[in-house]
């Protein structure tokens, strides 16, 4: 295992590292909490948040007035009636540059990717940036990772697409036994790539958005590429919906499923699974998970609803009962007086890949990463129409010349001469159950 020692005992001195220690080891204990502990431990990280958005400047009025109620056990029993966030609610009131400057924040701005179509700004205090550390290592290690193992992540060039890392990242990473491969534009030179890093740094764990991994998968079952029986140890998603077929695909190929690993830059870890054909985790305490209907009504188990989340650790932007736009279901199994602390399917965010005559694919999330970097940008859809060309359906304010060219130039880089388009719309037409669709397959209109 090439620098597997050398890694490990760079992460055991990591004097980062010692100080989440004590974060990670909250994570673990407190599944082992009895339901009424566990309830009123949550009830008091709720009450302390509400404490403090309730008395800051920008507090919503159901705030200011949830935090003068008599403590966490009157704030439990009233907590549905707080009003539910949506990215509309951070887009319009809680920017983050406004933040920093009126409330004197400490911590990082940044954005989501927008997989559902809408990119949202956000600020993260010092403590929620620790939290993303300590609850990165400690899913990965539950999902089978552990220090020093090489992981090879078939992700891209992290948040920047096609700019290349700097050398302290690039240093950084090597340290950390850690391999990061470009899957934006997937090819049969990225599967060599992928196979000779398994092959050579063997056991691996092995990451990736899904369809990224599926790709790889598939591409190594057509060259009847095989690797030793324990070689990637462990394997997990990121960013997509999980679907069966992709796990019994992996399970062929790689020796193990596919294992769900939910999240968002947002939020961070949110859920994830142990093991094939279980239930995701929820992080608690650092969250607190409700399942609501498009009128806000809490849904019963085995119901589809919409995700509601709040962190418990986030002093920035105020993620409470914050709508991810996201989809699930729990069972009534996974469910006690301390609320929902298992997800038992997540619906509504497959991404999936567009072919190029090439042969190339390019995978969707692209779009996420691409148009986060234009703020003037408050929704987006893009429609594969027949031919096959390109639409690109922006919603906000439409760009200057120099950013629609900038965006031209691009799409047709990206997508190698296939033609497209860019069409502002007033809105993004939304599913039955109102969620926002990344990317779609339509026929051409009936005339």
């Amino acid at each position: 295992m090439e620098m597997n020692v050398l890694s490990y005992l760079a992460w055991r001195a990591n004097i980062s590292l010692r100080r989440l220690r004590p974060l990670m080891l909250e994570l673990k204990r407190f599944p082992t909490l009895p339901p009424h502990a566990a309830r009123h431990d949550l009830a008091s990280r709720l009450w302390a948040q509400i404490q403090y958005f309730g008395k800051r400047n920008d507090a919503l009025p159901e705030w200011r007035e949830a935090a003068q109620m008599s403590g966490p056990d009157e704030l439990w029993q009233h907590w549905q009636r707080l009003p539910i966030v949506t990215k509309q609610h951070l887009q319009d009131h809680f920017d983050p540059i406004k933040m920093v400057a009126e409330l004197g924040l400490q911590g990082k701005a940044s954005s989501t990717g927008g997989s559902t179509g809408e990119p949202t700004r956000y600020f993260h205090d010092h403590a929620m940036l620790r939290a993303s550390m300590a609850g990165q290592l400690f899913v990965r290690q539950e999902q089978g990772w552990r220090l020093g193992m090489p992981l090879i992540r078939i992700w891209g060039s992290e948040r920047d697409i096609g700019r290349q890392a700097t050398l302290r990242n690039r240093v950084s990473l090597r340290v950390q036994n850690h391999w990061l491969i470009d899957g934006y534009r997937m090819d049969e030179h990225t599967v060599d790539r992928v196979c000779q890093l398994i092959n050579r740094l063997q056991p691996v764990a092995l990451m990736g958005f899904t369809t990224m991994l599926e790709f790889f998968a598939d591409a190594c079952l057509r060259r009847n590429e095989t690797f030793p029986p324990g070689a990637i140890r462990t394997a997990w998603n990121g960013g997509e919906m999980l679907f069966d077929h992709q796990i019994e695909l992996a399970k062929r190929v790689f020796g193990v499923p596919i294992l769900n690993n939910y999240g968002g830059r947002e939020l961070l870890a949110m859920a994830y699974q142990t093991g094939e054909n279980t239930a995701l985790k929820v992080v608690r305490p650092w969250l607190f998970l409700e399942i609501v209907d498009q009128q806000g009504r809490v849904v019963g188990p085995g119901e589809t609803g919409r995700l509601i989340w709040t962190s418990t650790i986030c002093r920035g932007t105020p993620f409470l009962r914050y709508d991810c736009g996201d989809l699930g279901t729990y069972q009534a199994e996974h469910c006690d007086e301390s609320g929902i602390y298992c997800i038992s399917q997540l619906e509504g965010r497959s991404a999936g890949l567009i072919k190029l005559p090439s042969g190339k694919s390019i995978n969707n999330i692209f779009w996420n990463h691409l148009l986060k970097e234009y703020p003037a940008v408050k929704q987006f859809q893009v429609a594969v129409l027949p031919g096959p060309r390109v639409e690109l359906r922006l919603c906000g304010t439409p760009f200057s010349e120099s950013q629609d060219r900038e965006v031209r130039n691009l799409l047709f880089q990206l997508l190698e001469g296939l033609p497209s388009d860019i069409k502002w719309v007033p809105a993004i037409s939304r599913t039955a159950q109102g969620k926002l669709v990344q990317v779609v397959q339509e026929p051409e209109p009936v005339t």
